[in-house]
């Protein structure tokens, strides 16, 4: 399997932000919420952060907004993965590494205890991928 080029990014956010058109059409906050996501992560891997982190708090607000505690694990543990990736083009030591890894850090705790909110209300597998996920996330920053 060859490495994904940065125009399938790129025709990926243009296809999330007419699911986002559509949801803003339709009133459908938690669509918007996770088209939100979709375009964050995609300019997440492009290494375009800042925008990234733009969609992925907009998709936190929203999840907030619509009380989707899912989505709001979702989005810190999203916003986190994305402090740590910008740690990773930094310099070692510099302030803006350790600034960018301290956020990932606090981003995980969130997204942890969001998963602890959740462990009543879905089932131990998805509980323990979830968890699984988040604390391999933490592990690397």
């Amino acid at each position: 399997m060859g490495a994904i080029c940065p125009g399938s990014f790129e025709d990926a956010i243009a296809e999330h932000e007419q699911e986002l058109a559509i949801c803003e059409l339709l009133a459908d906050q938690l669509g918007m919420a996770v088209a939100h996501r979709r375009i964050g992560e995609c300019y997440g891997e492009l290494g375009s952060f800042d925008d990234a982190l733009r969609h992925q708090r907009l998709h936190l607000d929203l999840a907030q907004r619509g009380g989707s505690v899912i989505e709001q694990q979702r989005a810190h543990a999203t916003i986190g993965l994305t402090h740590f990736r910008r740690a990773e083009t930094c310099d070692a030591g510099t302030t803006e590494e350790i600034q960018a890894l301290n956020n990932a850090e606090e981003s995980f705790r969130q997204s942890l205890q969001m998963c602890e909110m959740l462990r009543s209300t879905i089932t131990d597998i998805e509980y323990n991928e979830m968890k699984a996920r988040l604390l391999m996330n933490f592990g690397l920053s």
